[in-house]
Formats: C-alpha cells, sequence, structure tokens
C-alpha cells in the first residue's frame, strides 16, 4: 500500500510539473523563425503579476494602427525589477522600437521580445538601473 501511495504521489508531483512547464511556455504561440522589428507608441504599461503587459499602437505599411501585445515570455514583475523595469519605465505617448518573434495566428499582433529589448524608436537603449547599482 505505500509503494502505491508513493507512486500516486510522484504522479501527482510529475503531472504538476509539466502544467507549470506547459503554462510558462512560448511554444506553439510565437513563430521562432522569423524576427520582427517594430516601431511604435506606448498605449499602456501595466507592470502586474502574473506578468507584466505592454501594448503599443504601431502603424502598418498601409497607414492602419495596429495594438501590439508585446511579451516578455513568462517574466514575472520580479525578474523585471531585477534587470531595472519598474512601474515608470514606460509612459503613454513613449516611442520605443521593439525586435522579436511574431505570433503564430494571423492578425494576432503579439510579439515576445527577448535580450535588449525594446529601445527608443531612435535605437538608444532605455536608461534601466538594477537594483543595487
Amino acid at each position: 500500500m505505500k509503494f502505491i501511495t508513493q507512486l500516486a504521489a510522484v504522479a501527482v508531483l510529475a503531472s504538476g510539473t509539466q502544467a507549470v512547464m506547459a503554462h510558462h511556455s512560448t511554444n506553439g504561440i510565437y513563430d521562432q523563425a522569423v524576427e520582427l522589428e517594430l516601431t511604435g507608441t506606448v498605449k499602456g504599461w501595466k507592470f502586474i503579476n502574473p506578468h507584466p503587459s505592454l501594448t503599443l499602437t504601431v502603424v502598418d505599411e498601409k497607414g492602419v494602427e495596429h495594438d501590439w501585445d508585446v511579451s516578455y515570455g513568462g517574466s514575472a514583475v520580479a525578474h523585471l525589477k531585477r534587470r531595472g523595469y519598474s512601474i515608470d519605465t514606460f509612459k503613454v505617448g513613449d516611442q520605443l522600437k521593439v525586435k522579436g518573434h511574431p505570433a503564430l495566428v494571423k492578425d494576432a499582433y503579439g510579439l515576445l521580445i527577448e535580450g535588449g529589448n525594446p529601445t527608443h524608436a531612435d535605437g538608444t537603449p532605455l536608461a534601466l538601473t538594477p537594483p543595487g547599482q
């Protein structure tokens, strides 16, 4: 009986691990083979858990505005704070340039960014100051 209880406990823990990994995975959401560079205007910045949210209004080649949901992947507020982000990092109306992988779903207007993103529209880096520096 003890063996069955231990086996059940392992199965429960393993299934929970898969659920957490699936929740934080970007596989199947973004096209990792394609990289886009977008320049737009900050429409919103929510520095809240579980995942901060940046919305950029971008004008396409036809002159049509689209609101892009810019994702930092599975980063929580604590992760971005360590990189120097804060509630005041972006203001509505700021001009930014972002590079990343677009959503796989056509017309979804989602972008997964990585690394040193975003920058000011002219390409200069943001003035991020990690804690203790």
